[in-house]
């Protein structure tokens, strides 16, 4: 797994995940001075984030680990 592995790419995924969870996993706000408030997230994004690299990624490597395994027979 660890030939799979690339820091980079990973930390650059972890960090889209946790920016597109903080746009799409806001609240909806009715009035304007709402929106000037802090947003509130119906999930904290740096635990989506967290879960993503803990087995979003890891799970995708198994997959592709297991596919070119089959392609081999």
């Amino acid at each position: 797994m660890e030939l799979l592995t690339y820091e980079t790419v990973e930390a650059a995924v972890k960090k889209r995940v946790e920016m597109k969870t903080r746009k799409y996993g806001q609240e909806g706000r009715i009035t304007q001075q709402e929106d000037a408030a802090d947003p509130i997230y119906k999930v904290e994004p740096h635990l989506v984030a967290q879960l993503y690299e803990d087995w979003i990624m890891p799970l995708t490597k198994e997959v592709e680990v297991e596919y070119l395994l089959r392609r081999l027979d």
